[in-house]
């Protein structure tokens, strides 16, 4: 009897919340839960980016709050929603949040992987910054679905706040980084810094010689890579026919493009030091091996865009394959070809491992006057800095570096964006 009395009064209570016509508050539950979860993943996101722990007592209130709330969800699904097979993933993570509050809070302050064969510790805080960052994701993802009462809409919602959520994790580290370098370097620069040699193994003088280095290693990159890249990428689209010959360069091109930078030098250091000595000419070569496989791929894509039937047409009036290749089709794929070759020599400008068997003294090269003189580098003259970290000039001297190296790779990363944007054809 006690038990009919508490079913009637909890249908009672229930109806008045959840008056069928009038969603509102279902609206705002599962708002409130949308929220609060992605409240949970930032608190977990920034605990573990500046490395503290928000507490035990905190931690425990927090996730069965959380709890509650998915349980009042899962009341909603199956009596007001009536989808009772789609509460599944909710029930699972609510349970999974109700062990957690129990457990994590009992962990010790570190937890030592040596018993594992891994030379590591783990920290508390790591763990359960993690686990807020993930509960509060796929909490706040699943929270959208009885919000559009489990319908398509409810699943494109959701993956897409996912989506959002992985660029934002995304830029993030890039905002931090590039922050940081801009408010440490910026205080670097000056004439001097930009016209002098450098003096002292980097605690005083500038970076003059290295700026030039690199700038006649990003040219001569591009005049030997780039007519390779682009003869290559033509012949593998607009030539070859499918067969195993195709196959076998394809192989080749995808394997020098995921050979290591450092497997490059050492590459360099065997067969072309030999030859060319330490010189601008060895580090223009090796970059250049670096960065063909970057230069085909992308022009093979930009060749691949232009529709068939403009080839088809260019041979109806008569031309010849090369003739149409160079009139119709090569101008509107010229702006894809550029943007991944800039992109190609931009990361060209970053390496260091390719030009430090091959190129590059730290002091006492100045500005070649022969391709066969060695060169400082921006690259290998940062690398050479921060072992010298310790002194006040030398760090400012290398934060200065990084910035205006920094400066170099996301100028040519604008100049292919600008390029792409300006110059693009749509078919």
């Amino acid at each position: 009897m006690n038990l009919e009395k508490i079913k009637d009064s909890l249908k009672k209570y229930s109806s008045l919340i959840f008056d069928k016509e009038n969603l509102e508050i279902k609206k705002i539950i599962c708002i409130f839960t949308f929220i609060f979860s992605s409240i949970i993943a930032i608190i977990g996101f920034f605990s573990l980016t500046n490395s503290f722990y928000i507490g035990d007592t905190s931690l425990r209130v927090i996730l069965i709050l959380l709890a509650i709330s998915y349980i009042v969800i899962i009341y909603i699904s199956i009596f007001e929603i009536k989808k009772r097979k789609k509460i599944y993933g909710i029930l699972i993570l609510t349970i999974i949040i109700f062990v957690a509050a129990y457990l994590l809070p009992l962990l010790p302050p570190n937890y030592e992987l040596r018993d594992y064969e891994i030379d590591a510790t783990i920290m508390k805080f790591i763990i359960n910054s993690v686990f807020m960052v993930i509960i509060g994701v796929v909490g706040a993802s699943l929270a959208m679905k009885p919000l559009y009462n489990y319908t398509s809409k409810s699943d494109e919602m959701s993956a897409y706040y996912v989506l959002v959520v992985s660029i934002l994790l995304v830029i993030y580290p890039l905002i931090v980084i590039v922050s940081n370098i801009i408010s440490n370097g910026i205080g670097g620069f000056s004439w001097e810094f930009l016209t002098q040699d450098v003096r002292k193994l980097g605690t005083q003088g500038g970076i003059f010689p290295a700026l030039v280095g690199t700038l006649l290693l990003m040219i001569g990159t591009a005049l030997v890579a780039l007519p390779l890249g682009l003869g290559c990428a033509i012949y593998l689209q607009e030539y070859a026919k499918k067969g195993i010959l195709t196959r076998i360069i394809s192989i080749c091109v995808d394997i020098l493009q995921g050979t290591p930078s450092i497997v490059h030098g050492l590459f360099g250091f065997a067969f072309f030091v030999p030859i060319f000595g330490i010189s601008v000419l060895s580090g223009i070569l090796i970059l250049g091996f670096l960065t063909l496989p970057i230069i085909i791929r992308s022009s093979e894509e930009a060749l691949r865009s232009i529709p068939q039937n403009i080839r088809e047409g260019a041979y109806a009036v008569g031309a010849t394959k090369w003739q149409a290749i160079k009139t119709v089709v090569l101008p509107p794929a010229i702006p894809g070809i550029i943007t991944g070759s800039v992109l190609g020599i931009g990361r060209a400008a970053g390496e260091t491992a390719p030009i430090m068997f091959t190129a590059v003294y730290f002091f006492g090269a100045g500005i070649p006057e022969s391709p066969f003189d060695p060169i400082q580098a921006l690259p290998y003259h940062l690398l050479e800095l921060t072992k010298l970290i310790g002194y006040k000039s030398v760090e400012q001297n290398a934060w200065a570096t990084a910035l205006l190296l920094l400066s170099i790779v996301l100028g040519m990363n604008a100049i292919a964006i600008i390029i792409r944007e300006k110059f693009r054809v749509e078919f």
